[in-house]
């Protein structure tokens, strides 16, 4: 009777083992692991550097173009031939220049908020009295900055084109005060010496002029 008990214990154990192994056989393999993805390998230091430097700097490639129109008037220091418009009461005295347009065109690049250099071209024509026309490339220096100003200054050889060829020099000093975006009202003080004939009593003349401008002033900026 006891080895009775005994067998139908095995039997019973033997039992509960198949229907769990069958149990686990039904249900569905489990999902293989994924690997975690690998992070890119970190860009050498120098790229960086390089990468932070042309974020943080200022704008490469920034250039303002500039156009003036502007009206002239000079007072000529110097008057071996006794012009008629002498200021003094003499002929020897200092005399005024005619009404004069001038036309310039520059270039300037560098920093938005900083000095800028560049090269600028004037063209200037005499409105009364001897036809005369002159030409003045020069190196242009400009300054915006952050106010409705731009400040500039012009450094070159003036060369009389009509109607008797000479050359000169000129050094010119400006602004413009900006009413637009992009137009400003401009004013100049511009300063020439020019080497003519000479006299009976002097072998080189030279003509010491200043002279005032003002017009308008078309500034285009070119951002990178």
């Amino acid at each position: 009777m006891r080895f009775g008990h005994i067998h139908a214990a095995i039997a019973l154990g033997l039992a509960v083992a198949a229907a769990h192994r069958a149990s686990r056989a039904d249900e569905p393999p489990a999902a293989p692991a994924v690997a975690a993805p690998v992070a890119d390998a970190a860009a050498p230091p120098g790229e960086v550097a390089t990468t932070l430097r042309e974020l943080s700097g200022p704008p490469s490639r920034y250039a303002h173009l500039v156009g003036t129109f502007e009206f002239g008037k000079g007072v000529r220091f110097n008057n071996p031939y006794r012009l008629a418009t002498q200021l003094g009461a003499t002929a020897e005295s200092a005399s005024l220049t005619s009404t004069y347009l001038d036309l310039g065109a520059g270039i300037a690049l560098g920093p938005p908020d900083g000095l800028e250099h560049g090269v600028a071209l004037h063209l200037s024509f005499a409105l009364a009295g001897v036809a005369q026309a002159v030409l003045t490339p020069t190196y242009f220096a400009a300054y915006r900055g952050p106010h409705r100003f731009l400040a500039y200054g012009r450094l070159g050889p003036s060369i009389v084109l009509t109607p008797d060829p000479t050359i000169g020099g000129e050094l010119a000093a400006g602004f413009g005060w900006f009413f637009t975006a992009r137009l400003a009202f401009a004013a100049e003080l511009v300063g020439d010496i020019y080497y003519g004939a000479g006299t009976p009593t002097k072998g080189i003349t030279t003509y010491p002029i200043l002279s005032g401008q003002l017009g308008l002033l078309v500034d285009y900026e070119i951002l990178p």
